[in-house]
């Protein structure tokens, strides 16, 4: 164990060990994290210096070679994981904790400097969230952020708000092929969606008439790796995403819009729509104007012109916002770290 006093950050990526779409976030972050080593504003000398331990599945394969502590204990809210958690904390002598979280799934905080990602809830909104001054979370939009301050009176300084963006792998494989045929995408985030699916079929069965219809309905199980997700966008004419989940990261549809495929959303989801204002791709706007394939195609592709002068298919787009957040924290003092070091 190395000395109590020098800065030891963990990053907690256990929420990565499923393929299921609220596990991309963590995954992606740790994986820019490494891939922004010694590039500029995505560089972090907590990796650099080897000031970072990884908390992870024995099964998980992250880029790079973090320092790892493996554990196939799962995270749950019961006061018996808290324990554990806290006994990590303290065994492994790490001095600030990143963590990924479902915001129902939010275990009691520990005493250490903390952040929290927030992803979408598995049942409804938590009762209570921490507001203790050392726990910092981060969230997709301005009106997530609005949430934490008005319902649980988190203080605003306590808040960040981070651009949401695609995965880096859009940048590095060939382009979308699209197949001669092709599907309306139903992608059912939450029970909203799944509530008014019947209705909404039968409207693009009337706009779209010859186009064959899909449903998938995002689970944890839901396997949406990067090869499998391009699989199914190429015999994808139209994706419809129906989640108003707060803390929604909307990764699928940013990476379906990236590849030209017309992509219309729920007017309840917070983090496309401040990312594309009054668009026409919202669902209500769609369902009043109802456009031909031929004008749905422009207004998809006026969309990913607007996402990209905003950074949002920048490949270390993630890492940029959370390397900032960690400076903040202060710079990680001393030589770089042996490797005999932590959590041994």
């Amino acid at each position: 164990m190395e000395n109590l006093h020098t800065p030891r950050l963990c990053i907690d990526g256990r929420t990565a060990h499923q393929f299921g779409p609220r596990s991309l976030l963590a995954q992606e972050v740790i994986d820019q994290l490494v891939s922004g080593y010694g590039e500029g504003k995505a560089s972090s000398e907590w990796i650099e210096k080897k000031r970072t331990v990884l908390l992870a599945h024995p099964a998980q394969v992250f880029s790079g070679q973090l320092k790892r502590y493996d554990t196939k204990r799962k995270v749950s809210g019961s006061i018996l994981y808290w324990l554990w958690e806290k006994a990590f904390a303290k065994n492994s002598n790490i001095s600030r904790f990143h963590r990924f979280r479902s915001v129902d799934n939010l275990n009691p905080s520990l005493k250490i400097p903390t952040i929290t990602t927030l992803l979408p809830s598995r049942g409804g909104l938590p009762f209570f969230i921490s507001r203790r001054q050392n726990q910092e979370y981060v969230v997709p939009s301005v009106q997530d952020s609005k949430l934490l301050e008005k319902h649980y009176q988190i203080a605003q300084e306590q808040i960040h708000i981070f651009r949401p963006g695609t995965r880096r792998y859009v940048q590095f494989v060939e382009p979308l092929k699209h197949s001669g045929q092709g599907n309306i995408l139903f992608l059912i985030a939450d029970k909203k969606g799944g509530k008014d699916i019947k209705k909404l079929r039968k409207v693009f069965s009337q706009v779209y008439a010859n186009i064959p219809q899909k449903i998938i309905r995002l689970k944890d199980s839901t396997n949406v790796s990067p090869a499998l997700w391009m699989k199914i966008l190429q015999n994808t004419k139209i994706c419809v995403y129906l989640s108003s989940q707060p803390f929604d990261w909307g990764t699928l549809p940013l990476e379906s819009l990236y590849w030209n495929v017309p992509t219309i959303f729920s007017d309840g989801n917070a983090a496309l729509n401040e990312l594309l204002q009054q668009s026409p791709l919202r669902l209500s706007q769609f369902l009043v104007d109802q456009p031909d394939f031929t004008e749905l195609k422009t207004l998809a592709r006026n969309a990913k012109e607007e996402l990209e002068t905003k950074g949002t298919f920048l490949p270390l787009n993630m890492a940029e916002q959370y390397c900032t957040l960690y400076r903040e924290m202060g710079p990680p003092s001393g030589p770089d770290a042996p490797e005999t070091e932590c959590c041994n």
